[in-house]
């Protein structure tokens, strides 16, 4: 019979930082869309998560800088259009 091979303890998964390799003004882009939790709380938070992580996927794309920078701000733009399109959807449905 053969012996099992022995084991030793796992190594931890690596953990893969969100904003490795960006260079400053691309963190800063990116983060730009979560000033909607501060005038939109919970709704503006999840809407400006959402908005950070594809201007995330954005800035590590290999799109020249010029069209990084067109499509994070549209995504900051866009995220805040849907918060207001939101909160006047509620307004409205509280206020009748």
């Amino acid at each position: 019979m053969s012996k099992s091979p022995q084991v030793g303890p796992l190594a931890p998964p690596a953990k893969k930082k969100l904003f490795e390799g960006l260079a400053p003004w691309q963190v800063v882009l990116s983060l730009l869309p979560l000033g909607l939790v501060f005038i939109g709380g919970a709704i503006g938070g999840g809407l400006g998560a959402l908005g950070m992580v594809v201007n995330v996927k954005i800035a590590k794309t290999q799109l020249p800088t010029a069209g990084k920078v067109a499509a994070m701000l549209g995504v900051a733009l866009a995220a805040a259009v849907v918060f207001l399109v939101i909160a006047g959807l509620l307004a409205n449905a509280v206020n009748g």
